[in-house]
């Protein structure tokens, strides 16, 4: 009798997550690692579009992985990058048929757009504003020029 590897798929995604866990608390002591927010929204935005769930679940832990690295709200990636990916890419979709510009989009979207989308929170809940550092820029070139590959 032959083994059935059905759950193949499901241990590589796992192993992904784990190898990302790795990487991201690498990230939070070498600054010069960029956080990979911007492919991970790439990745999360495909997954949506396509409704691969089982691509979405993986991601989608490695966003909580993120947020608690970093010490962000919980599920804030989630809803930020779920709402840009119904209402806002399809729009630029439809629009910009160039890749490269498209990656341009999700990096701006991903680190930008994340950093507005807290400020406003913080200043709705009266909290602490969050910084923005020269290393934001840095991650902001290496993830397009991965994006841009990638897309």
């Amino acid at each position: 009798m032959q083994r059935s590897f059905s759950y193949q798929n499901v241990i590589n995604r796992l192993l992904l997550v784990g190898l990302f866990v790795v990487y991201i608390s690498l990230s939070s002591v070498y600054l010069l690692l960029p956080p990979l927010l911007a492919i991970l929204f790439y990745a999360y935005h495909d997954a949506l579009s396509k409704h691969d769930l089982f691509r979405l679940i993986p991601i989608a832990l490695m966003l909580l992985v993120f947020e608690a690295e970093k010490g962000f709200w919980f599920g804030s990636t989630i809803i930020l990058f779920t709402l840009l990916s119904r209402y806002l890419i399809p729009k630029f979709e439809q629009l910009i048929q160039c890749r490269t510009c498209m990656a341009a989009i999700f990096v701006v979207l991903g680190y930008l757009g994340y950093w507005v989308f807290i400020l406003i929170a913080d200043g709705v809940l009266l909290l602490s504003s969050p910084m923005i550092d020269w290393h934001v820029g840095l991650y902001m070139i290496i993830e397009f020029l991965v994006l841009a590959v990638m897309i």
